[in-house]
Parts: structure tokens; sequence; C-alpha cells
């Protein structure tokens, strides 16, 4: 089992002159595909598999930048467009060298290899839901002993990912850039019922967005829709008829394309461009949720520039991978917690087969839907 040691510098770390190298030799971090991926939480995983499908391009040659301390490359050049200079970052000793990461850099690796763990140690629990102690500065993770990978992820949120450790809280990969005051048990009710919140991403697709609103008018349920600017451009009607059946709307960028190895300029265009065209059929998103659930700096600083929080979710339906309806509607199932944020793709005609199913079983369970703001507002509270 690869070991990880931790220290974490200085705010006063500068790396002006360093050049960032695109990095491999992580062992786990296979490619996937689709854009149903979700990092792991200590304690309580998701898929192995959606995990490292979310996480590999942070450490692939085509992703965003992560320095590598010692390389003769740091000696000479600049930082890409991509990695935020001067900004303070974590020191990690890795079997395959000693790595600079931002925080968020180190949230995301710490996240594979805690579903790494999990999975060696015998059994994926569902969602992102994470157990954190307080005040550690300095953590191994080694195994796995879920209190040291504990550890890593109170580290990580005491530099600066914006979300404060809270005992069997959220990963801070749910909602980067709030700060989360209440994890599950926190979305319980007296009634005995739980708050959850239904989200479709990759739409509007011509045809199954609008079964997909009927089915959830049958079933009284509203849900978040977050769409892509080329699409939104091609079917404008669909997409307003989210919005006009009460269902919120965010945004997923202009075409799906990995923004956080883009440079900062290229986020920005992207986000011009798209809610250009939003905008101009009247729909005003709230909320950005980045494709593969790969994010930075940059592209938060950039969603909040535009009035969005950044939102991914904590049960993943894999809905993207060739399967069954029924397959959808039982890994959902089997995945729920109070609080859940649950991932579907509107593109999928089995998606739109397995959706009654999902929410009836969602609430057999005791799943009380509500809109993404109420979630916010009530785990921020």
């Amino acid at each position: 089992m690869r070991q990880i040691f931790i220290a974490l510098m200085c705010a006063t770390t500068v790396l002006a002159s360093g050049c960032a190298r695109s990095i491999g030799g992580f062992g786990g971090l296979g490619g996937g595909s689709g854009s149903g991926a979700v990092p792991g939480a200590g304690g309580v995983m998701v898929n192995q598999s959606s995990a490292d499908a979310a996480l590999a391009q942070l450490f692939s040659d085509s992703g965003e930048a992560v320095l590598r301390v010692g390389d003769p490359a740091l000696n000479s050049g600049s930082l890409p467009g991509s990695a935020m200079q001067n900004q303070q970052r974590v020191r990690v000793q890795t079997p395959d060298g000693v790595y600079l990461m931002t925080p968020i850099q180190f949230a995301q690796y710490s996240a594979i290899q805690r579903a790494a763990q999990n999975q060696l140690a015998g059994g994926l629990r569902p969602n992102g839901a994470a157990t954190m102690l307080a005040g550690a500065t300095n953590a191994t993770l080694q195994g796995p002993a879920n209190a040291a990978v504990e550890m890593a992820t109170a580290a990580t949120a005491s530099v600066g990912t914006g979300t404060a450790p809270v005992p069997n809280g959220f990963e801070p990969y749910i909602a980067p850039g709030l700060t989360l005051t209440k994890g599950p048990k926190g979305f319980n009710n007296a009634d005995g019922s739980f708050d959850c919140v239904l989200t479709f991403d990759d739409g509007p697709h011509h045809s199954r967005d609008p079964m997909i609103y009927d089915i959830l008018d049958q079933k009284g349920v509203k849900a978040v829709f977050f769409f892509l600017g080329e699409k939104v451009q091609a079917n404008p009607n669909t997409a307003k008829t989210a919005a006009l059946r009460g269902h919120e709307v965010g945004y997923h960028s202009w075409d799906h394309k990995n923004l956080r190895a883009e440079t900062l300029a290229t986020v920005q265009e992207d986000f011009r461009k798209g809610l250009e065209v939003f905008k101009a059929i009247g729909l005003n998103p709230r909320y950005y949720r980045p494709p593969f659930g790969n994010y930075n700096s940059g592209l938060l600083e950039t969603a909040r520039n535009n009035g969005m929080d950044v939102i991914n979710w904590s049960n993943d339906s894999l809905d993207w991978k060739p399967g069954s309806a029924s397959e959808i509607t039982s890994r959902v199932l089997n995945r729920n917690i109070p609080g859940d944020i649950i991932l579907l793709h509107s593109i999928h005609a089995r998606s739109v087969e397995a959706l009654p199913g999902v929410i009836d079983g969602l609430r057999a369970k005791g799943c009380r839907f509500t809109t993404l703001q109420s979630w916010i507002s009530r785990a921020t509270s």
C-alpha cells in the first residue's frame, strides 16, 4: 500500500521561477469515460473507476500541471495559465517523488487515495461523506486506517479549500468554494424523512429532456438541469421549458471540455460564450457544475464572478456506463444517504427508463426531494 507524507507549507510559499511539469506515475489513476465521475471519501466511498475517471487528468500529460520538487525543469520557464502562481501549496511525498500541489489539487489527489484504500480494505461504500479530524497539520496516509486518511482531509481544509472540517461532513469536492456546516445527518427531518436533490447533466436533449420533465411532473418532483451551452443553442425551447416547469437550471460549460486543464482565458471565454446563449433565452443560472467534476482556483473564481456556486454530486448513478435501467436504479438506491445530490444524465435512454424507479425507490427510503437552493441554505446555515 502506498504511503503519502504530508507537510503543509507556509503561506508565503512562492514559486515565481518554477516551471510546472505535468506528470503521470501515480498508480491506480487509470482513465475512465463519461461525465459521471466523482472522487471517494474517507470511510464512505463511491465507485473506484468513477474516481479514476474524475481525477486521472490531474496527473496526465494533458491535465493541469503539478509541480515536482527537484525536477530540473523547475529552474526555468513559468507556470502555465491553468496553474495559479503565488498560491499556497501542499508538499506531498509519494513513491514517485515530492510534489507541490495547490490545496484543491491535493483535495482531489487525497480523494483518489481514499478510494483506493477503501477498495483494498474490502467493500465500496456509497457517497461523498467524510469523517474529518480537526486540527491536523501533519498526517500519514497508509493502509485502510480511516483515522489517518481523515486527518489528511482535515489538513486539506485547513489550507484553504473554502470548506471547514465538519465531523461526519461532506467531501469539500461536493460544493467547493462553499463553507459547509452540516453533513448528511443535518439533512434528516423531524418526520423521519431526509432531503436530497436530483440533478441531470449534459442536456438539453431534444427528446429525452421533455420525457424527463413529464416524469418529474407525474411524480411531483423538482430537479436541477446542468445544461451545456452548445446544446442550449441547439435546443433553446427545450432548455426554457425546464425553467417554465419549475426546475432549476445550471451551467455545465459550453461543450464539456475539461476546463481544469485550460488557461484562465479559455475558462473565461467558455463562460462568456455559454452564458450569453443562456441569457438570450432568459436563463440566468446560479449554479455551475464543471465537466467531469474537475475544478481549480481559476474555475471557482470565474464561477463566483459570474454569480454561481460550484456544485458537484455525492451519489453518482454511473448511468454513462453500458447497462440496464434496473442497474442504474439499484446503484443509486444502494448509495443513498441523507443530503444526497444525485447525478443522472438526460442524454441516455436508459437513464430516462430508470428515473421512475429511482424516484419511487428513494421516496421509499425516506427521501424528500428539494431544490438546490434549499440544499445550499441548509448545508451552510
